[in-house]
């Protein structure tokens, strides 16, 4: 069925088409005020809405616990949790109806994307809450909502705060199975069923509830359904994980809802399907009838702001890199020929650079061939964040809270924040301002050598993840946009990455303490030993808290940081001297040393990683002594780097 995007400005007059005794329940009755619609329509409805001569096929999936329950945290709240199945799973249900009558409305097709839920439950019991009627906070979370009514999809954000989107949807019906098939705005398919029509004859007559957020409070709303369903049951998933399909139920692309659904990690054979030709079904106005513990739970403020929200064009993204660093500075220049809408903000010198000569970059090893001046947008005034969708905060972690509190007073509610900067302070500073915050590992080295005058050691890579795994869409978004400058690659295991890459960034203060790059290194072997050793701590630490390592590229393996540090020298120092070769002026040595500053990221790095050793209770000597004169040397003016000799005999009193 093709989407209608009209609204009439009459009802349909077709109550007298509802009159079976289903409807006879219950007693209509109007909204306190009448529904604005667009074109300056108003409409009056009455409710619940009775829906008439449905066709109803619906197929039941086992999904990811763990997916789902993140899903919720983040779309709508904490305290509302998926029912729990067994061996780690929830349920995700796909209900998609023809509405051939409904009460004042034009026929139209629609797909429930639902989350079966327990609201705060004191304890989520397995199973039971899917076939007993004893658990009053049981009900049903609507994660998406593709309707071919322009009509509904106002009625449904307006009155319930649902996720309708307007889309083309196909129903119609082939060798004994249900075809639907939701289309995005292209016309593309993106989430294809195939539901059987046949099965054991089963009466229904149920009463059930669906919550959703409107305005900054939980909504929950009665929904009634009776008819006589064909169902088909695969009781052996409760014990069966990730059976395989004969031929496919559910398939997904690209768009649309499905980023989302494959968060889920849907199963491909469904635990239940049901189907029924001819359903008769209301839906009533929200919290009519809302329990008292339904008013006090906290709602996360989620919304899907508008349609389009859902198929995030990259392309359409206006995106603004606050602070232009050498990372910044770096990343922008290499996105901003390929992104119109790219603008940056920062202030003193490095906006003069900006205005007046742009980005000048160049590959460390081969400056003459390969530097690139940049021509870029500025953006002065602060006001003018609130045009942008996309704010990159190219920042240390020391700074970040006062720029997050600028910056969420200048964007609006919505923005996409992207941070890059090292360690894990930034997850925990910036959910306090924004909703919706991409974490950015930074796998290459760079340096400026002047205002937005930048080396870099090698172009990328950039690695996007969020800590649960939300915001696939808008991650997906980003990456296309950085990865036409940059390789830029989505990972699902963000943790992973950022803890290698804390270990690798335990390099900084060793070297920023002994001058490495401003200073000849005096003693070779004591150094080698030194570096080494730190980030083989580090390694074992990480490990010992449960953190995989995520190859970065161009980063040392662990394997051979391990090696380095236990292996004879005289095997290992060839390759050691190889690769500090290749190591270029550290952000943190440019910070304290090159420009003189006091303040660096030695706490979110060093003094994070001895965080972790205290809890695993691991020794770690090496770290201890270069965050001790690190705290106490970075923080005074006029630091001057130390012998590397001098920093190997602190080390030794500890060993």
């Amino acid at each position: 069925m093709k989407a209608t995007w009209d609204v009439p400005e009459e009802m349909l007059d077709n109550r007298s088409e509802f009159q079976g005794d289903f409807y006879q329940r219950f007693t209509l009755r109007k909204a306190r005020q009448p529904l604005e619609m667009i074109g300056g329509v108003t409409k009056d409805y009455l409710f619940p809405t009775f829906y008439g001569d449905v066709s109803c096929a619906m197929a039941v999936f086992m999904c990811s616990y763990e997916k789902a329950a993140a899903l919720l945290r983040e779309q709508l709240s904490p305290e509302i949790v998926p029912v729990r199945m067994p061996k780690g799973r929830a349920l995700v249900a796909f209900s998609c109806y023809e509405y051939k009558k409904v009460m004042g409305v034009r026929p139209y097709n629609e797909i429930a994307i639902a989350i079966p839920v327990m609201v705060d439950p004191a304890f989520n019991v397995p199973v039971l809450p899917m076939i007993t009627n004893f658990f009053s906070r049981f009900g049903y979370y609507i994660a998406g909502m593709p309707v071919t009514s322009k009509e509904n999809t106002i009625r449904g954000r307006k009155i319930w705060g649902l996720p309708k989107v307007t889309q083309d949807i196909d129903i119609y019906r082939e060798a004994g199975d249900c075809i639907v098939k939701a289309m995005d705005s292209s016309g593309e398919v993106y989430l294809s069923l195939r539901i059987p029509t046949e099965g054991d004859p089963t009466e229904f007559d149920v009463s059930s509830y669906l919550y959703s957020q409107l305005d900054g409070r939980l909504l929950q709303s009665r929904t009634d359904f009776k008819a006589t369903f064909n169902v088909k049951k695969n009781m052996q998933l409760l014990l069966k994980k990730n059976a395989k399909a004969d031929a496919p139920y559910i398939e997904l692309g690209d768009t649309s809802f499905a980023p989302m659904l494959k968060r889920l990690e849907i199963e491909e054979v469904p635990f239940q399907t049901r189907y029924a030709e001819h359903m008769s079904s209301c839906f009533d106005l929200p919290n009519e009838q809302a329990q008292n513990w339904a008013r006090t739970i906290h709602v996360s403020g989620y919304t899907l702001d508008d349609e389009a929200s859902v198929k995030i064009e990259a392309k359409d993204l206006k995106i603004a890199f606050f602070g232009t660093g050498a990372i910044g500075a770096s990343v922008g220049g290499w996105v901003a020929p390929f992104h119109e809408e790219t603008y940056f903000i920062d202030q003193g010198k490095i906006l003069e650079a900006l205005k007046s000569d742009g980005i000048t970059l160049y590959q460390g090893d081969s400056k003459e061939e390969t530097t690139a001046n940049v021509r870029v947008k500025v953006i002065e005034d602060l006001s003018d964040l609130k045009q942008m969708d996309v704010v990159v905060i190219g920042v240390k972690n020391y700074s970040l809270e006062s720029v997050a509190r600028l910056i969420k007073d200048n964007t609006k509610d919505d923005v996409i924040i992207v941070s890059m900067a090292n360690g894990i302070d930034n997850q925990s500073i910036l959910p306090k301002y924004f909703s919706r915050v991409i974490y950015c590992i930074v796998s290459y080295n760079a340096w400026m050598d002047k205002p937005v005058v930048v080396g870099y050691q090698k172009r990328g890579p950039l690695v996007l993840g969020t800590p649960d795994n939300s915001l696939q869409t808008e991650m997906n978004a980003v990456a296309e946009i950085f990865g036409r400058g940059v390789e830029t690659v989505v990972t699902d295991h963000l943790q992973d990455a950022a803890h290698s890459k804390i270990v690798v960034n335990l390099t900084n203060p060793v070297t920023t303490l002994v001058g490495h790059g401003f200073r000849e290194i005096s003693d070779f072997d004591a150094f080698q030993k030194i570096l080494s050793n730190t980030l083989y701590e580090g390694v074992r630490i990480v490990k010992a808290t449960g953190f995989r390592e995520c190859k970065l590229g161009g980063m040392p393996p662990w394997i051979l940081l391990k090696a380095s540090a236990l292996l004879p020298t005289a095997l290992t120092r060839p390759l050691f001297k190889k690769n500090v070769a290749k190591m270029v002026m550290s952000s943190m040595s440019q910070d304290i040393i090159q420009r003189g500053g006091t303040d660096s990221e030695l706490d979110s790095l060093t003094g994070y990683i001895l965080k972790l050793a205290r809890q695993n209770r691991i020794k770690a000597p090496y770290n201890e002594t270069i965050y001790e004169l690190g705290k106490e040397l970075f923080g005074k003016p006029g630091f001057v780097p130390m012998d590397v000799r001098d920093v190997w005999a602190r080390i030794q009193q500890k060993l």
